[in-house]
């Protein structure tokens, strides 16, 4: 039988993702039509909702600066961090990575995106083979929605409307600590006064994902003659296959159901499942996940990747997710939010049910996040004393730091005059708490942590207290009272799902390729595998395939 077709186009995008925005463009300048599906009502998916940082060794923007990275290196730390897990992560995948981002960072750059180099954002492995500590990541410039025209309204807004300042991600980590260095005081000033002529000109100015989504969206726009080709509140609800190849897909748009032929492809780049709790539990295997914990994209769902799963895509690294262990206080505001960075600050450490640390608490959040996993600390406690709190717990006064009465008062926090008392109100082992922190800090007063290496190197430097030494990341709990707070292995979306070949074309499970389908992001099983090497990985996976499945789908692959 033969479908009735309501539109057709040469490539049909499922998610407005970087990956998704990236290949529309890319498919645009191939001379080709695409079409990308949003079934939410904003533009930007996931990409749109984070820092917006795209990690890429040996980027045109580092050669720009004259900053030392190699291809050979690259790979070399890939091969290094990722290690060897089979497809998601074969040497033809990360060769294509690497190559391809080079290309695609250089493509967006002449389309008119505006990138800055993440200078000082280590990579999260430094000390490994081929690890960098400059910075392998860029991020958007701070972009102006009114250059979207009757498009400014439709974009996610940026990770920075919760800290109420126009903030790169990179500046993030100077601003919180803006009464710990000059450095970090002058970076506070230069947002403070970029925040403040903003609102002087009641200009919207997006930074963060929102600034790389509505710069793409916005290069989109030109390309297409001022209509997009981009609708929202449209679902792909099920693959279209004849032959043995996919050929459409139905897409249900405000309501209606409508049939799109692809004469070139499919791309399924529309997320995982991170709010599918029956997902979750089916796939979770070491790591139980019922999505209670997920922070997500709203759309996180998983109905395109069932949908992949449906036609026999093959899958992979189903139990894993871009880990990120959180801090949930309701209501808590600014202070409850300073409790969210303890583990990377002097003064605050991690410990499982029997009161003892289980983990470098300031590496990569996925790795921590699988840590509590691996020593069943789901949740673990962090613990922290007076000094953290004046030291970082922001509040209305910057010169009287101190915890919200409420925050005790509701059970949020808990609070001990001595650790004897807070490991009796968290039912923790008293001695054995006590054994943990005496240890930690006899270490720590010197800047050493040898059993788990916090602070040895540039990443955990990077995100810590400029103002403290002689370790940013590491620091005594000396100062009574004592505090402790929750932590639970919060993730941002899953990171496993079908699995693709060097060009994004997804395949069965005899390895063969599914005619006409292509998958990114989190719809697939990711080429960093059970790890993030740098910050801004999980975007520059989705967006580097993104590129290629485009690119491979109107014949201009190598």
């Amino acid at each position: 039988m033969t479908t009735r077709w309501d539109r057709s186009v040469d490539l049909l995008i499922a998610g407005s993702g970087g990956g998704g925005m990236v290949a529309g463009l890319a498919t645009l300048d191939c001379g080709l039509e695409p079409l990308i599906v949003e079934k939410q009502a904003l533009v930007g998916g996931s990409t749109g909702l984070s820092g917006g940082i795209v990690w890429m060794p040996n980027n045109p923007l580092m050669r720009a600066e004259g900053v030392a990275d190699s291809h050979e290196d690259g790979l070399a730390y890939l091969a290094d961090v990722v290690g060897d897990i089979g497809a998601p992560s074969s040497p033809a995948r990360r060769e294509a990575f690497l190559t391809a981002g080079y290309e695609m960072i250089n493509f967006l750059v002449r389309k008119g995106v505006r990138l800055i180099r993440c200078d000082g954002w280590s990579d999260y492995y430094p000390n490994r083979k081929g690890g960098n500590a400059f910075g392998r990541a860029v991020e958007g410039i701070p972009y102006d929605a009114a250059e979207l025209g009757g498009w400014s309204d439709k974009v996610q807004p940026p990770l920075a409307k919760n800290y109420g300042f126009v903030v790169l991600t990179n500046e993030l980590r100077s601003v919180q600590y803006y009464n710990r260095s000059p450095r970090a005081f002058a970076v506070a000033t230069r947002v403070f006064l970029r925040t403040a002529a903003a609102r002087l000109r009641r200009r919207r100015i997006l930074t963060n994902g929102a600034s790389l989504i509505a710069q793409m969206l916005k290069a989109l726009i030109e390309l297409a003659d001022g209509q997009p080709p981009l609708w929202t509140n449209a679902a792909l609800d099920d693959l279209i296959v004849e032959d043995g190849r996919v050929v459409g897909a139905r897409v249900i748009r405000d309501g209606t159901p409508l049939n799109v032929e692809a004469r070139r492809g499919v791309l399924l780049a529309a997320g995982g499942f991170g709010h599918n709790a029956e997902m979750r539990r089916r796939y979770s295997g070491d790591q139980p996940n019922e999505a209670r914990w997920s922070i997500a994209n709203a759309g996180d769902t998983g109905e395109v990747l069932q949908a992949a799963m449906r036609l026999g895509a093959k899958t992979d690294l189903l139990d894993e997710a871009w880990w990120l262990p959180s801090v949930f206080i309701a209501n808590g505001g600014a202070a409850a939010a300073s409790l969210g960075s303890g583990r990377q600050r002097p003064g605050a450490i991690y410990v499982d049910s029997t009161g003892r640390r289980f983990c470098n608490e300031s590496n990569s959040y996925v790795e921590v996040g699988k840590a509590m996993y691996a020593n069943k600390a789901v949740p673990c406690w962090m613990i922290f004393d007076d000094g953290y709190v004046r030291r970082y717990v922001a509040g209305t006064n910057p010169f009287k730091r101190r915890l919200p009465s409420g925050l005790i008062e509701n059970g949020a926090v808990k609070r001990g005059d001595t650790l004897a008392d807070l490991a009796h109100q968290i039912d923790l082992p008293a001695d054995e708490l006590a054994r943990t922190i005496q240890r930690f800090n006899r270490f720590a007063a010197k800047g050493q942590d040898p059993d788990f290496g916090r602070g040895q190197s540039a990443y955990n430097d990077c995100l810590g207290d400029p103002g403290h030494r002689p370790n940013a990341a590491v620091g005594p709990l000396d100062r009574a009272p004592y505090y402790a707070t929750r932590v639970f292995p919060a993730d941002v979306g899953t990171c496993g799902g079908v699995i693709t070949n060097e060009h994004a074309q997804v395949l069965d499970e005899q390895d063969l390729v599914i005619e006409g389908l292509y998958a990114t992001g989190n719809t697939t099983a990711t080429v960093m595998g059970r790890t993030y090497p740098g910050a801004g990985a999980s975007i520059a996976g989705s967006m580097v395939f993104g590129y290629v499945a485009a690119r491979h789908a109107a014949g201009r692959s190598r």
